[in-house]
């Protein structure tokens, strides 16, 4: 195999890397994350970015919280899921760089 082909697989092997790697970075971030919130105070939704998109609380439950309390338990939960959603993405991406190769 001379130079110029070896150029040419090896700019192939780069771009098939890069395809995987992007679509999996889109494909993490089309994923919605959902976690529940401490205490059976309802769910957390984020975009695969981590990303808000959406608190749904369980009425009953919430009933039985102080405002500190809930807040404390939504705050936590939001942090979780942008953190997950993160490192989910994140893995993915690795994963799609490694597989390509």
């Amino acid at each position: 195999m001379n130079s110029e082909q070896r150029l040419y697989n090896l700019a192939k092997e780069i771009d098939a890397r890069v395809a995987a790697v992007e679509q999996a970075a889109q494909a993490g971030d089309d994923l919605p994350l959902v976690l529940t919130i401490g205490a059976g105070l309802g769910t957390v939704t984020v975009d695969g970015s981590g990303g808000l998109v959406s608190v749904d609380l369980a009425r009953d439950a919430v009933a039985g919280q102080s405002g500190a309390s809930l807040a404390g338990h939504v705050l936590r939960a939001i942090s979780n899921a942008e953190s997950a959603a993160s490192a989910r993405r994140k893995g993915m991406v690795d994963d799609a760089a490694r597989e390509a190769r």
